[in-house]
């Protein structure tokens, strides 16, 4: 009975001191060795350096505790996701609900129930360039209202999961009811490359329009880079997400996907004690810095590449 006790006590001193061991090493194969199910993000670098800056914004009060984030990395090229924070987060989508408008607008010409006119071509170079609340809310009205537009993407993409058009933007374009994620986005962009939207071609001269976006311009990612993308803003969300396309030492096109959302739920009731434009810059910035290591990291270590920053 003694010895008995005796293995239970080593047993369970044995237990303790796992318990009190790492789980997680900083190598790779460490990670690997985790089954997948418990495997909440994905095993690369970039991830981790994304982490570490998202924690030291935190550290410097740059970002509040009530912010939430969400972010992917996608190389089309190599099939890789890079980057999975958070993305299944249902999140404000903010302008960035004008996405998935387009889609379903497209989606109803290309069966015949709209027509394609020169009205709506301005309409859509509206609502995508300059981020036109009115001409969203034609959209949304000629197709019938916020539950026909969520209707048709449910019923027809059912792989966008938590987007949600619930409401018109409301006159001043405080939206905080319609709903979107990073895989969402992602999903989207990745789809719309691959031509597997209705009408990818026309969406993508749209999305290739001049505008304001926080991946791109006030970066050293080089000029000649191709972007094409779409940004959310309201108290409350800084969001921008598309495909930016560089070129390999060779030459040749390498297209990825950037998506990174911020919200704070805590701003749409009133809880502004700082200027809009200071509180939408610093996150902006954010973003900004975040797609130049998605850059850096995917032109130097997937291609071969030597970064040569830009003024």
């Amino acid at each position: 009975m003694l010895r008995g006790r005796t293995k239970l006590f080593t047993f369970l001193i044995s237990c303790s001191i796992a318990l009190l061991l790492p789980v997680y090493g900083s190598s790779a194969s460490t990670y690997r060795n985790i089954p997948s199910k418990f495997q909440s993000t994905i095993d690369s670098q970039l991830e981790a350096d994304f982490e570490h800056y998202i924690r030291n914004q935190r550290d410097r009060k740059r970002l509040a505790s009530s912010d939430r984030t969400s972010f992917v990395v996608y190389d089309i090229s190599k099939s890789t996701k890079l980057v999975s924070i958070n993305e299944d987060r249902q999140m404000m989508a903010a302008s960035i609900i004008k996405n998935f408008v387009m889609l379903a607008y497209f989606h109803e010409v290309k069966y015949g129930r709209q027509s394609h006119t020169d009205h709506n071509r301005g309409h859509l170079r509206a609502m995508i360039h300059r981020s036109s609340n009115p001409s969203t809310n034609y959209f949304i009205r000629l197709l019938g209202g916020p539950a026909r537009v969520s209707r048709i993407l449910k019923t027809n993409y059912p792989y966008f999961k938590q987007t949600r058009i619930v409401e018109y933007i409301p006159y001043g374009g405080r939206t905080y009811k319609n709903m979107t994620s990073a895989r969402d986005l992602s999903t989207f962009f990745l789809r719309l490359w691959q031509n597997r939207l209705p009408h990818s071609d026309k969406m993508k001269w749209y999305f290739k329009l001049k505008n304001g976006d926080y991946i791109f311009k006030q970066t050293y990612i080089p000029a000649y880079v191709e972007v094409y993308n779409k940004t959310g803003t309201v108290y409350g969300l800084v969001g921008d997400g598309g495909v930016l396309v560089l070129k390999d030492p060779q030459g040749r096109s390498r297209p990825y996907i950037f998506i990174g959302l911020m919200e704070d739920r805590t701003k749409t009731n009133g809880n502004r004690w700082e200027s809009f434009y200071s509180w939408k810059n610093r996150r902006a910035n954010i973003l900004r810095r975040l797609s130049e290591k998605a850059y850096k990291y995917i032109y130097e270590n997937h291609y071969g590449g030597r970064l040569t920053r830009r003024n």
